[in-house]
């Protein structure tokens, strides 16, 4: 009886195995160009080289994720696919939490880069600091205190704080 069974999954397994084997080969390529294409275009945005890794990094994660679950779809183990998938929700829902706060230092920086107000090269008291304001990211602002000292402050703490224009400088480039 049991030999009958183990031998009923087997030729079951063994019947889907081809598909099984194509679809990981295919995901793998899918994989290796959809993150290549990603790669090249972040590179040629002259996007920082550490969120072009990061970014690809969670490319590619996600479509192995997505690759398992078809795999282990094709294999006829539809509910230990559905399991693993399911499993992309959690992850983006970890991550929507976890963003939250860069998500708002993204905005504020938008919205500071597009302040006539608050440019490079002005000095500004802006979240408790007094200084020249050098750079502005997307996530963070760049203010050199008059001691020489680099304080890096959040977009979110500058634009949500009130800040006062001290002397208009020379905006850089």
């Amino acid at each position: 009886m049991f030999q009958s069974t183990l031998a009923g999954y087997v030729q079951f397994f063994l019947g889907r195995l081809p598909g099984a084997i194509l679809t990981l080969v295919v995901g793998w390529l899918a994989i290796k160009v959809i993150a290549g294409l990603l790669s090249r275009v972040l590179k040629v945005s002259k996007v920082e080289p550490t969120i072009v890794s990061l970014g690809v990094s969670a490319v590619t994660a996600a479509g192995w994720v997505i690759v398992i679950a078809a795999v282990l779809q094709a294999l006829g183990l539809d509910q230990v696919a559905l399991a693993v998938s399911g499993s992309i929700a959690l992850i983006a829902l970890a991550v929507a939490t976890g963003a939250a706060g860069t998500t708002g230092d993204i905005v504020a920086g938008v919205f500071l880069a597009g302040d006539p107000d608050f440019k490079v090269g002005y000095t500004v008291t802006a979240a408790g600091i007094t200084g020249v304001i050098e750079r502005i990211d997307l996530r963070k602002t760049r203010i050199r205190t008059a001691d020489g000292l680099l304080s890096v402050v959040p977009n979110k703490a500058v634009e949500t704080a009130p800040w006062v224009v001290t002397a208009r400088g020379e905006p850089k480039a």
